[in-house]
C-alpha cells in the first residue's frame, strides 16, 4: 500500500514552544490500527448484560440444522464460560466464533437441543467446520452431555482438532450412548485468538446410524474442479463391497449423491458393489459446494460418504506491484494480477476487468475510469493538473464471481510544479507553499518557531522525541528540467549528536543528499545540484537523524543562480576552518562577531552568522 506523507499547513506557535504540524493528511490505518479501532468499540459493549443464554427445547431425530434464517440459532444454547464478550453468534448462515476480539483462550460452548437416544443404537452425528483461511488456526472439540452445562459434557464425539484451510472439513462419526435419555450435542471452542479469527460451524446433522446389514461408506471419494473455472465437477468414488458390520455384500440397490444434503442429484442404480463410478456434475454453484454419497441395499441406507470443495472462479485477489510514474504530463498506471482469488482458488486473469480511483487521503475516492482491461493505464495530462497534491491510485479486479478487494499504489506529488527559483523564509511563521513531512513515530515532527535567522520572524525546526529518530521534510515538486545550474541554499543549526542531510527527492525517494556537518549557531550551506537537471522535477529534501536538540532551517532557495564567493557544500567529513573573513574580505578571528566566510581544509567555503 502506497504511504500518505503528512501534509505541513501554516502553523503558529507561541514564541518559544513546539508544536507538531497539522495532519490535513488523513492516514488509511493498518490492519493493527484497524484492529484496535473495532476492538475498543466490542468492549464497549462489556457493559451489556451476559452474552450466555440456554435454550431447553428438544427435537425428533433424524435431525438437521443449517441456520438458514436467524431464528434458528435461538434453539441453541450459548456458554461464554471465561465471560470475556466473545462468544458462538449467528453469522450469515452459520454459526461462528469470532476470535479477534477474545480477551484469551476461547472457552465457548455452542449446545444443540436435546434429542432421544437409545443405548447400544448406532447414531451418525456430521456437521461442517471452516475457519477464515490456511493461516488461521481454529481449535475446538465435540462432546455428548446428557444435561444443558458444560461440565455434563462428558463423551468425546470429536477430540480437540485444529482446522486451518480455505474449504469447511467435513465431519461423519458413529457413536453409542451408555443409557437412553435426553442427550445433547456441544461444540466447545478453544482457540487462541493469537493464531485465529473465526470458527464456523454448519450443516449440522443427527440421526439413527445404519443398520449392520446396511452398506458401509463408499471408498475413495474425490471430487475435481474444472481447472479453468467452469461450473463442472467430476465426482468418483468406489462403491462399498462390505455392510457395516464388515460382511461381504452380495449387491446394492443403489447409489445416490446429494450436492447442499437435501438436492439430489443422481442415481446409479443397482450398481456392483466394488465397482469405480463417476458421474460429473454439470451445475454446481460458483463457490463451495458440498456432497454426499450414500449407498443402499434390501437392509436400507448405508453409511454416508462426505466432501466440500469450491468449484467455478475464484473472487480475485489485489492487485500487485501497483506503480504510478510520471510521464511528461502524463501518469502511467502499472500492476499486476493476482493468479489465485481470495480464497486461493482459480481466477481466469485473462477475462479480468479492473476498476480504478485516486486518493489523496485514503478515505476519500474519486473514479477514474472502470472495466479497464490489461494491466496498464494512462492518465492523460494529469501529473501537471491542478494544484500539488500526494496521489495514490487504488485498482480493484473484477471476476465473473464479483469484485476483489482494492489495492494501492506508491505516493506521487501531482499538480502543476513550482517555478524556479523557488524560495521558502518561513516569514512570520507561515509557509508561502505546501511541505510534507514523513516520521518514524508520531511524537516526531516539525515545527516553525519565531528564532530565525534572518529576522522575518520565523524558521522550521525538526525535532525527535528521542535519539535516531528520523524526520523528513520535502517541499512541493519544482520544475528543474534541463537547467544548466541548479542550487540549493539555506542557513541551518544541527547539533553535534545528530546528522543532518540535504538534497533533492522525486516522488518521495532520494534522488541526491549530502550529510552536513554540525553547527551550533545559525550557519549557510550551499549544495550543488546541477547533476540532477535531467529529471523533470524534484522536492527539496532535509533529512534529520534526531539529537538531543532540534535542527532549525531558514531562508531555503532553489535556483539556477551561483552563490557568490561560496562553493557547494559536499559532504560531512572532518574538516577545519582554515581562515575567516568578514563580508567585505578583511581576515578576522574567531571573536569576530557578525556574517563571516570561513575557508575549510578541504577547499570548501561556508557562509554563517557568528554570535
Amino acid at each position: 500500500m502506497g504511504k500518505f506523507y503528512f501534509l505541513i499547513a501554516s502553523l503558529i506557535v507561541a514564541a518559544g514552544a513546539t508544536a507538531n504540524a497539522d495532519d490535513n493528511v488523513t492516514r488509511l490505518k493498518t490492519a493493527s490500527e484497524y484492529k484496535k479501532a473495532i476492538e475498543a468499540k466490542f468492549h464497549a459493549r462489556k457493559s451489556h448484560a451476559n452474552v450466555s443464554r440456554v435454550a431447553e427445547g428438544t427435537v425428533e431425530l433424524p435431525w438437521f440444522e443449517n441456520f438458514d434464517d436467524e431464528a434458528s440459532f435461538d434453539n441453541f444454547t450459548v456458554i461464554d464460560a471465561n465471560d470475556d464478550f466473545a462468544t458462538w453468534e449467528y453469522s450469515e448462515g452459520k454459526a461462528q466464533y469470532f476470535s479477534l476480539f477474545a480477551d484469551g483462550v476461547a472457552d465457548d460452548w455452542l449446545i444443540t437441543p436435546g434429542f432421544e437416544m437409545v443405548a447400544g443404537k448406532d447414531y451418525q452425528i456430521s456437521f461442517r467446520a471452516n475457519s477464515f483461511d490456511e493461516s488461521s488456526s481454529e481449535k475446538f472439540s465435540v462432546w455428548l452431555g446428557n444435561e444443558i452445562s458444560a461440565e455434563a459434557m462428558i463423551i468425546e464425539v470429536v477430540g480437540e482438532t485444529i482446522v486451518a484451510q480455505d474449504n469447511a472439513l467435513d465431519f461423519n462419526i458413529s457413536i453409542k450412548v451408555p443409557e437412553d435419555g435426553v442427550y445433547y450435542l456441544g461444540f466447545h471452542c478453544t482457540s487462541d485468538p493469537e493464531e485465529a479469527w473465526y470458527l464456523e460451524i454448519d450443516d449440522i446433522s443427527v440421526k439413527e446410524g445404519a443398520v449392520a446389514a446396511a452398506p458401509d461408506a463408499v471408498t475413495g471419494l474425490t471430487i475435481t474442479p474444472d481447472p479453468e473455472g467452469a461450473l463442472k465437477a467430476t465426482i468418483t468414488f468406489t462403491t462399498p463391497a462390505v455392510a457395516t458390520d464388515g460382511s461381504a455384500l452380495a449387491s446394492l440397490t443403489k447409489v445416490e449423491i446429494y450436492r447442499e444434503d437435501t438436492n439430489l442429484i443422481k442415481t446409479f442404480d443397482n450398481p456392483a458393489p466394488g465397482v469405480e463410478l463417476t458421474y460429473v456434475d454439470e451445475s454446481p454453484a460458483n463457490g463451495d459446494n458440498h456432497y454426499t454419497v450414500i449407498a443402499y441395499n434390501e437392509a436400507g441406507e448405508g453409511k454416508p460418504a462426505m466432501f466440500s470443495l469450491f468449484v467455478g472462479e475464484d473472487v480475485p485477489g489485489v492487485p500487485q506491484n501497483i506503480k504510478q510514474s510520471v510521464d511528461g504530463a502524463d501518469v502511467v498506471l502499472t500492476w499486476e494480477s493476482e493468479p489465485l482469488g481470495w480464497n486461493s482458488h482459480y481466477v481466469n486473469v485473462s477475462k479480468l476487468t479492473y476498476d480504478i480511483w485516486e486518493t489523496a487521503d485514503g478515505i476519500n475516492l474519486s473514479e477514474v475510469a472502470k472495466g479497464v482491461t490489461g494491466t496498464t493505464y494512462r492518465i492523460e495530462g494529469r501529473a501537471e493538473q491542478g494544484k500539488q497534491q500526494q496521489n495514490i491510485y487504488v485498482v480493484r479486479a473484477i471476476s465473473s464471481a464479483g469484485p476483489g478487494s482494492r489495492g494501492y499504489s506508491n505516493t506521487v506529488i501531482l499538480g502543476q510544479s513550482l517555478s524556479l527559483p523557488f524560495k521558502e523564509t518561513f516569514a512570520d511563521k507561515k509557509l508561502s507553499s505546501r511541505w510534507f513531512q514523513n516520521t518514524t513515530d508520531s511524537n516526531d515532527g516539525t515545527a516553525i518557531v519565531d528564532a530565525d535567522y534572518d529576522g522575518d520572524g520565523g524558521a522550521m525546526t525538526l525535532s525527535g522525541h528521542q535519539a535516531g529518530c528520523v524526520v523528513d521534510l520535502y517541499s512541493s515538486k519544482v520544475g528543474i528540467k534541463g537547467e544548466s545550474k541548479l542550487q540549493l541554499s539555506f542557513w541551518y543549526h544541527s547539533p553535534a549528536d545528530a546528522t543532518f542531510s540535504a538534497g533533492l527527492s522525486k516522488d518521495f525517494e532520494d534522488l541526491k543528499m549530502v550529510e552536513l556537518e554540525a553547527a551550533d549557531e545559525w550557519k549557510q550551506a550551499v549544495i550543488d545540484l546541477s547533476d540532477m537537471t535531467t529529471n523533470d522535477y524534484a522536492q527539496i529534501l532535509f533529512r534529520y537523524v534526531a539529537g538531543s536538540e532540534p535542527c532549525a532551517i531558514d531562508h531555503v532557495e532553489l535556483s539556477t543562480a551561483t552563490t557568490v564567493g561560496i562553493n557547494a557544500v559536499e559532504s560531512s567529513a572532518d574538516v577545519t576552518v582554515v581562515e575567516r573573513f568578514s563580508i567585505d574580505g578583511k581576515r578576522v578571528d574567531d571573536s569576530y562577531r557578525g556574517v563571516v566566510i570561513e575557508r575549510l581544509s578541504d577547499g570548501t567555503y561556508t557562509k554563517r552568522a557568528a554570535r
